[in-house]
This record gives structure tokens, sequence and C-alpha cells, in this order.
């Protein structure tokens, strides 16, 4: 579409009143062309982008971008972490696209500077940010359909390197613990157990343990660790933690 009919499809949808220079400058051809710049699609319909970009407006365009945002990446974690179960993609899939890694995409590319709100609004706050970066994902595929809006969430919000970081922030210490003595203490697996519960039945605290013995591991001395929780499963917890603690300062599990 030539700029000429561009600046008339903008003028149709969004007419800033004289008086407000700042919101003219702001809804201009130019800083819609230097936005598509960055984010690296060209619109046939820019009104789509310039509602995205609107704080006041951009709801609906952000209900939807949300919806083929979770698909995506949905699609993304399936195909390309098979091992993982039902529960994991879940968790895997919300860490990739929660408001608070939408939020840092939004301002690690300086694109919150293209989000207009109101003069009411003081400080635009995360909610905002996300669900910008939301519309801008509905707006593109609005536009162009699947394919431009798959390439462009693949470059700036999901990918091999972003998602092997979320998942190992992601997987238990009793997870780890368990891999890491299948693969270097083969045919061993690491059974918790009960060291001691006190506090009334409705209020109980747990104390759980592992160990990896000596014979096992080839150390000098047992490797134990323990936790406290209000359940069993969140001592559990805390005993791995400690124990990989112990592993990772003797050198032998790699610190993360």
């Amino acid at each position: 579409m030539k700029d000429e009919n561009r600046k008339t499809l903008i003028q149709l949808n969004f007419q800033p009143t004289d008086k407000d220079e700042d919101m003219k400058r702001r809804y201009s051809l130019e800083v819609l062309k230097r936005f598509e710049a960055e984010i690296g699609y060209s619109f046939d319909n820019l009104s789509l982008l310039q509602e995205a970009r609107i704080q006041a407006l951009n709801k609906r365009t952000a209900f939807f971008g949300d919806a083929v945002l979770d698909f995506i990446v949905s699609e993304f974690v399936f195909k390309n972490y098979a091992e993982l179960e039902q529960g994991q993609l879940t968790n895997l899939k919300s860490h990739l696209v929660c408001d608070e890694k939408l939020e840092d995409i939004v301002k690690k590319n300086e694109w919150d500077k293209y989000l207009f709100v109101e003069k009411s609004i003081m400080e635009k706050s995360k909610k905002m940010t996300s669900t910008f970066l939301e519309a801008v994902v509905g707006a593109i595929y609005l536009d162009g359909g699947l394919r431009p809006t798959k390439k462009f969430i693949c470059k700036f919000i999901i990918g091999k390197k972003e998602a092997e970081k979320a998942l190992k922030s992601l997987i238990s210490p009793k997870v780890k613990l368990y891999e890491f003595c299948q693969k270097h203490y083969i045919g061993f697996r690491p059974e918790s157990f009960l060291i001691s519960e006190t506090g009334p039945s409705h209020e109980r605290t747990f104390i759980m343990g592992y160990i990896l013995p000596k014979n096992i591991t080839g150390l000098k001395a047992d490797i134990s660790g323990s936790g406290s929780g209000k359940t069993k499963s969140d001592a559990e917890t805390h005993a791995a933690e400690e124990i990989n603690r112990r592993l990772a300062h003797l050198g032998i599990m790699k610190k993360e």
C-alpha cells in the first residue's frame, strides 16, 4: 500500500485534535513505519498496528493475540520437548508467556516508547505492557495470518535458548537429584525418609531427608541432606535442595 493511502487510513480511524500536538506526533506515519521496521513486519492495514499501540483501545486485539500466542507457544513446546509430561509442558508454556516475560521483551527492545497511554496514567504497568505486546501479536495475525505471526513470535518471544533457560528454572530439586543419580550412579534412585514430624494434627511440620551412601558415590563419606515443610513433599524439596548444594560444593554437580 502506498504511503498516501496509509496516511488516509490512519486519519480515518484516528483523528487527534490540532491542540494535541503530542498525540499527533505519536500517531504519525513516521512513527508507525519505524515501529514496523523494528518488529520486522509491514502492515497492509496500518490501523491494526495503530490500535494495538493505544492502551485505551487495544484490549480486544490483545484478547485475540493472547489466544494466538498461546497456540503458537504450545505448538513450539510440544514439538521441541517430547520428553515432558502435560504438567511440565503447561508450566514451561506459562513461564514463556507470563506478563513478566512479555514486559521484559517490550523493555529489552525499547518498544514501550510506542505504547500510548492516557495522560492521567502516570506510569505504564506490567499488565499494560504485556497487553500491548499481545495486541501487536493479534494485529500481525489479523493483517497477515499465521506465517508472519509465527515468525515474529519465534524471533522475539520464544526460542530454544529461552526455553532451555526457562526449563532449568522449572525443574524441581527432587527431579534434578533423581536425574543426577540416574546419570552418575546407574541403578540407584535416592529415596526420601521421614526424620521427624511435630505439631498438632492440623498443623504438622515434617522433616525429610535423603542420603547418597558412600558405597554408591565412591566418596569417603555419605552425602546427606534434610529439610522441613508443612507437607512431606515440601520437606522433600528442601532436603533435595540441601543435598544438591552439597554435591555442587564438592564439584560433582554442576552449579546453576
